[in-house]
């Protein structure tokens, strides 16, 4: 996909959260990037692989909400609660292509691999548990041979390792500290998730400016979105005055 990501205005933002508010988290991030490409289709979108989709997802999370992004995890030993902080304007532009071949060997076994879709994760989050969702996501992405009947667990785990080494942007990996017990963890950045709850938080934020400028001032809705961010809360200061 080489159309460039645009930004979303503010009716954009409330759009896609009622739009995405009864979704699947894999539907609201194509909800999101529909809103950001709208000259793309969403077939077209939901066949891009999950590398490339969140870095188009940082893309337009850097153009909305700055490059900026603050959150927090709990340390699994003593419960503290840490915060940390990224830059997804690098984690965006990072260069770090998926490798072209894709294909690996066990045990005297070649086997063909594409890397996963939103497509595939929907279908992996219906399996009973997490573990057979991964295998059940694995099996949707071997090419060959298909005469295999059923992976063995030493494929699968192989398959998995190498589609994370081909498509590295699927998962961003953060290392945390606690300053409290000392204890160090990684945890798993998702973005789409994260993303979500901003924007969440957002037209949140939008809908009590629009209901507070409204009852105050008589403005319609457009009216009120058109007004630039500062002036929206300039005005929001002088009603708490």
């Amino acid at each position: 996909m080489e159309q460039p990501t645009r930004s979303l205005s503010p009716q954009k933002v409330l759009d896609v959260w009622e739009a995405g508010r009864q979704q699947h988290e894999l539907d609201r991030a194509l909800t999101l990037l529909a809103a950001a490409h709208p000259e793309v289709s969403r077939d077209e979108l939901a066949d891009l692989t999950i590398g490339e989709r969140d870095a188009q997802l940082l893309q337009l999370r850097t153009l909305i909400f700055g490059g900026s992004a603050d959150g927090t995890s709990q340390c699994p030993q003593c419960g503290e609660r840490v915060e940390f902080s990224l830059d997804t304007h690098t984690l965006a532009d990072a260069e770090q292509l998926a490798e072209l071949a894709r294909k690996i060997e066990v045990n005297g076994t070649c086997l063909r691999f594409r890397l996963p879709t939103s497509r595939d994760l929907a279908e992996a989050v219906t399996a009973p548990d997490h573990s057979r969702g991964v295998r059940r996501l694995i099996e949707q992405c071997v090419i060959k041979p298909r005469i295999l009947e059923e992976l063995s667990d030493e494929i699968v785990e192989a398959l998995s390792d190498a589609m994370a080494k081909a498509d590295p942007q699927a998962e961003i990996i953060i290392s945390l500290g606690c300053p409290n017990c000392g204890k160090h963890w990684e945890l798993l950045f998702d973005i789409a998730h994260f993303f979500w709850n901003e924007i969440t938080a957002q037209a949140q934020r939008l809908v009590y400016e629009i209901d507070a400028l409204a009852r105050t001032y008589g403005w319609t809705e457009p009216e009120i979105l058109a007004l630039p961010a500062q002036r929206r809360r300039t005005y929001l200061e002088m009603l708490a005055a």
